[in-house]
């Protein structure tokens, strides 16, 4: 899959679909069939997911930073589950979906995620094998690829992380709650209606 233009530029790729994804948010509004007051319930729900979404990524991050690829990680949240992140990015886009009032595109974001991330995970886990073979193959076979496991939970005692890279990820693993707060501040503003009635 390397070879793929789309898997060796897949942060890039990800940022259109995220500038996409808030597009779609934007001008097509929930079907008229769901009535408001569950459309409130779900951007509370969605909100809730987007926080936990955010707050994970960080924490996979403290981990991660300064180390991805060079050593492998399998303490904190890579002890109970072995891709914490694209966990915590499936809650994200499933919670921005209701986040936004929108039902429908929270169960296209879901169904999107199921499909490419696996293949995805395929790969990055093969290369790893390469990497780190037979602790790779330990570490397979005690922790579960997508559902965490928290009887496996374990944690060191203190962790050393590479600040410029930890702040760097800041900026990405915000992104669900920013283009919230973006669709939030055009709902307000009445710029949702004017754009959805051009």
């Amino acid at each position: 899959m390397r070879s793929i233009p789309f898997y060796s530029h897949r942060m890039a790729w990800s940022r259109v679909a995220v500038i996409l994804v808030f597009t779609y948010a934007v001008l097509v509004p929930a079907p008229a069939a769901f009535p408001q007051l569950l459309l409130d319930f779900f951007e509370l729900l969605g909100f809730g997911l987007l926080i936990v979404a955010a707050v994970g990524r960080v924490w996979c991050l403290s981990y991660i930073a300064g180390f991805k690829n060079e050593v492998l990680v399998t303490e904190g949240p890579y002890s109970v589950v072995r891709n914490p992140l694209y966990v915590f990015n499936f809650i994200g886009a499933i919670g921005f979906g209701l986040a936004v009032e929108n039902p429908v595109l929270a169960a296209l974001l879901a169904l999107g995620f199921s499909v490419f991330y696996p293949s995805v995970v395929r790969h990055e886990e093969a290369a790893m094998a390469r990497s780190f073979s037979e602790s790779f193959a330990r570490y397979r076979d005690s922790t579960p690829r997508w559902l965490p496991r928290w009887s496996n939970f374990h944690e060191p005692e203190s962790w050393t992380i590479n600040p410029r890279r930890f702040r760097a990820g800041l900026r990405e693993s915000m992104w669900f709650l920013w283009a919230f707060m973006l669709w939030e501040v055009f709902e307000e503003f009445g710029i949702l209606l004017w754009l959805r009635s051009l």
